[in-house]
């Protein structure tokens, strides 16, 4: 039977692109709004036609 080593890990693939930068800031912030819709409630408390 062959053995299958994985491929080795890219140089560069533990490196932040500035879009996943971007990115990661707007998910870090996403509940920074205090008077967003729906902002106060709880998973519990939001109605299931929220999407959730």
């Amino acid at each position: 039977m062959e053995r299958r080593d994985p491929e080795p890990t890219p140089a560069d693939a533990t490196r932040v692109t500035d879009e996943q930068r971007d990115l990661q800031g707007q998910l870090d912030h996403r509940n920074d709004d205090p008077d967003a819709p729906g902002g106060q409630l709880t998973g519990d408390q939001m109605a299931d036609e929220a999407g959730r």
